[in-house]
């Protein structure tokens, strides 16, 4: 999976970032700020929450995968006059101390560890970096009825500086549990030419809020809310997202 954001670094921001509907941003700062302790944030990418964290004076830092990211992070914090603040690191293997009060997981990483152990593992894991009453804040696309594409459908075309940015996409089943997302993008010039192509794919395991919350409780997490599109949606019926936020005891 790293590989593949190394290989996109530079369209992130006018790629996925652009597809975030929400201010999730401002639900995150809000989540930082209700009690003390320092933040850490998972798959941090190129910045995008973990910058604005840092420009609210939060004690915030990050963790990603990715080298490229990573590097555009180091770009925008510098252009910003901000702390690049992140280290790269895999969460299934986390080498952080504890005493956190905060752990962030958005924009549906969870997604991403399909073996079911490798979850179960990770939420132990932050049950043990956070301090007691610190609090796990986990983001999630809520599934829907799968729909399969067996050829690349184009999900967009827009202006990237200079140049033009395509993405196509495919959407096939590898089990009953996990989907594999191919996309494919295509650098255009202006008059449409294309200059380059890349292509990536990553599986993930879409998770119920249900399901999500039950590892939260099994990894001993209490305090259990969840929250529908950032605190947009009064429930599930019409949400693409659920965030849940649960505590480590406070005894």
């Amino acid at each position: 999976m790293s590989d593949n954001y190394d290989r996109i670094a530079r369209f992130y921001d006018a790629d996925m970032a652009r597809n975030m509907a929400f201010d999730d941003v401002s639900f995150y700062r809000a989540q930082c700020l209700r009690g003390p302790g320092p933040v850490v944030e998972l798959g941090c990418g190129n910045g995008r929450i973990l910058l604005e964290l840092l420009a609210a004076g939060i004690d915030a830092c990050g963790v990603d995968a990715s080298a490229g990211m990573l590097a555009d992070l180091s770009r925008k914090a510098a252009a910003r006059a901000l702390p690049a603040r992140a280290a790269r690191m895999d969460i299934r293997t986390l080498g952080l101390r504890p005493g956190l009060g905060v752990v962030l997981l958005p924009y549906s990483l969870v997604t991403y560890l399909t073996a079911n152990e490798d979850l179960v593992r990770l939420l132990a894991t932050l049950h043990a970096l956070l301090e007691p009453g610190g609090r796990c804040v986990i983001d999630a696309f809520i599934p829907r009825p799968r729909i399969a594409n067996h050829d690349f459908t184009l999900d967009y075309r827009r202006p990237f500086g200079e140049i033009v940015l395509a993405r196509w996409k495919r959407i096939t089943a590898v089990s009953a549990t996990v989907n594999r997302i191919e996309r494919r993008y295509v650098v255009e010039d202006a008059g449409r030419r294309v200059l380059e192509t890349i292509e990536v794919a990553e599986d993930i395991r879409p998770r119920s809020p249900d399901e999500l919350g039950a590892l939260l409780q099994g990894a001993g997490f209490t305090g259990l809310e969840t929250w529908w599109d950032y605190g947009t949606a009064a429930d599930a019926t019409a949400a693409q997202f659920a965030t849940l936020v649960a505590a480590r005891p406070s005894r």
